[in-house]
């Protein structure tokens, strides 16, 4: 027994620095997370101290600026700084209603565009004294340099407004519509109201119409008129034709552009419906105008595309006009629909050989064809194989192949074409994952480039045989009369 006490007692005192070392190290842990603490704590002082102390720079640095902006503008307008704020909106705009009576166009223009500055310094703070100016109507020109074209105030504050970009800048942006002098300036007012808000498309939309009607009346005074040999001498002799022509090509360009402006940018279906069934895309002896119908047409739902469509392909069939491209690349958009396939047969019908083949080879879908035939290696790589549009546009121009076969049972050069773009469509069709990239094979590689040889002989050929006739032509206008 005294022997089990004895053990007891050993254990006992053999645990005391244990337990010693245990407190130790937990006092020291402790210790150690207060420190760390306390550490943490003062560097979030530092910090936040900092960066009080740099908002507070900053803000010192930012009033700097602005008072030597003041009284720079002060003294570039020739205001008396310690009379008037030289940042206060309407001071700058009576500096800009004076400066229009300056006779030096270069000392108005710097001025200008220095009261423009105080007024963008002060934000939407500027926008009563600018709607003021504006409902005024004051407006002048500014000859800023000369390697630029001339500006008006009225642009450089429509400028300004979109610098703003927000809703107040907008409301008054909105105004400015309907004096907008170009296309280009309403086409950059419009996209920047519709980045503010979609709610501005409305009076986007009613502007453009109102452009476009301007652009439509001017091309019809500028087209010229059915006039005697004795008016047309006049008119040469004045040199008013180049003139006249000069004028007549920008304003088709503007229609072009506002063309984008009405279809693309702000999608005003109901004005390119309207168009189409009035038949504005009809121009002098059965013409076609391009431009209008492919922006009015691409905005529409594919069958009522297709509608107008055919009904401007009969139109110029019934003239006996050639089919214009434009009903060309919208029927072939639509393949899938019976009258595009109605249309494109027809014209593969009228077509010479090579034209046929060279319309059955543009039906690939795959930007990489033609290089795969000529060199058997891919030369662009902007191709998404994987687009459900695109898998749909392939098997839709499969079923036009079917029908082409059809109406060529004979041609033979013509079933190898389709044989070739069938396989690449098959190709661009399919949803395996590790399709890769369509291959040629050496067949239809050397018949390919046959074909090529062949086209561009006879295209040297039909411009050999042009030359020679038009020289006959002039030799037997010299030849003296017996």
């Amino acid at each position: 027994m005294d022997e089990l006490n004895l053990n007891n007692g050993n254990t006992k005192s053999s645990s005391k620095p244990f337990l010693a070392g245990v407190i130790i190290m937990m006092a020291v842990l402790c210790t150690a997370g207060m420190w760390v603490k306390q550490t943490q704590k003062q560097s979030q002082a530092e910090q936040d101290n900092q960066k009080q102390l740099f908002q507070e720079e900053s803000a010192q640095m930012v009033e700097q600026i602005n008072e030597a902006n003041a009284n720079y503008l002060a003294e570039a307008n020739r205001i008396n700084a310690e009379q008037h704020d030289p940042l206060d909106p309407e001071t700058l705009v009576q500096q800009l209603y004076k400066l229009k009576d300056l006779p030096d166009n270069k000392a108005r223009s710097p001025r200008t565009f220095y009261c423009l500055q105080g007024l963008l310094l002060n934000g939407t703070n500027a926008l009563p004294a600018l709607k003021d100016l504006l409902i005024d109507g004051y407006d002048f020109n500014l000859d800023a340099r000369p390697l630029y074209p001339n500006r008006t105030l009225r642009q450089e504050i429509a400028s300004l407004l979109v610098t703003m970009g927000n809703r107040p800048a907008a409301d008054l942006l909105s105004q400015l519509l309907p004096a907008t002098q170009t296309v280009e300036e309403l086409a950059n007012l419009c996209k920047a109201l519709m980045s503010v808000s979609d709610g501005y498309r409305p009076y986007c939309i009613s502007a453009a119409r109102d452009k476009y009607n301007q652009l439509i009346e001017k091309q019809k005074e500028l087209t010229p008129q059915k006039t005697g040999l004795l008016e047309k001498a006049v008119s040469f002799l004045k040199q008013d034709n180049s003139k006249n022509s000069e004028q007549l090509n920008a304003n088709r360009q503007d229609l072009k552009k506002i063309y984008n402006l009405l279809f693309t940018v702000l999608r005003d279906e109901e004005f390119a419906v309207e168009l189409l069934e009035k038949r504005e895309w009809l121009r002098e002896k059965g013409k076609l105008d391009s431009d209008l119908f492919s922006e009015a047409t691409a905005i529409l739902p594919a069958e009522t595309a297709m509608d107008y469509c055919y009904e401007a392909y009969l139109h110029q069939k019934e003239n006996h006009r050639k089919t214009d491209h434009s009903l060309i690349t919208t029927a072939t958009e639509n393949i899938a629909n019976p009258k595009a396939t109605e249309m494109l047969l027809a014209e593969l019908e009228n077509a010479s050989p090579l034209e046929r083949y060279s319309g059955i080879m543009g039906l690939s879908l795959d930007p990489n064809f033609g290089a795969a035939l000529l060199v058997g290696t891919p030369m662009r790589t902007s191709f998404n194989p994987e687009d459900p549009n695109l898998i749909q546009k392939a098997n839709d121009r499969l079923l036009f192949l079917d029908a082409v076969e059809a109406q060529f049972p004979d041609d033979e050069k013509m079933t190898r074409i389709v044989g070739m773009v069938r396989s690449n469509l098959q190709h661009t069709a399919s949803t395996d994952p590790d399709k890769g990239t369509w291959v040629a094979d050496e067949e239809s590689k050397d018949f390919f480039q046959n074909l090529a040889s062949e086209a561009i002989d006879k295209a040297v050929n039909d411009l050999t045989e042009s030359a020679i006739k038009e020289i006959d032509e002039k030799n037997n206008k010299q030849e003296p009369k017996k």
